[in-house]
């Protein structure tokens, strides 16, 4: 997938790669996007920017909690367990009442993001 990064991480990656090799990006993300993405028990966090049809992620070594993504200037943010992830929208909706999911304008970004994950 991707050398530099690990499990989902590597996986967005992924799928961001594909969808960018075939100009999809452009459609998805029209103008320039800001999104960090923290899967709590596989850290680091990643900031992903995607403009005119390119993105870049890079690692966030420095956030250790969820409540750091407060911290970080982005248009959305998604932190989670993977088990939560993993488990749907059930599953994200209990973490969201148990303070375990944390999402910032989860409207079309993140279902964007996740829809591209499980394909």
């Amino acid at each position: 997938m991707c050398a530099k990064f690990r499990g989902i991480q590597a996986l967005i990656y992924s799928r961001l790669w594909r969808r960018q090799i075939f100009g999809k990006l452009k459609k998805d993300f029209p103008q320039k996007t800001t999104l960090a993405v923290f899967i709590t028990d596989e850290p680091p966090a990643v900031l992903i920017t995607i403009e005119k049809n390119i993105f870049d992620m890079k690692k966030l070594e420095e956030i250790k909690d969820i409540n750091e993504l407060d911290n970080i200037d982005c248009d959305g943010y998604f932190a989670a367990p993977r088990g939560y992830l993993y488990g749907g929208a059930p599953a994200l909706m209990k973490g969201v009442g148990e303070g375990k999911v944390k999402m910032k304008n989860e409207s079309a970004i993140f279902g964007i993001i996740l829809r591209n994950i499980r394909q």
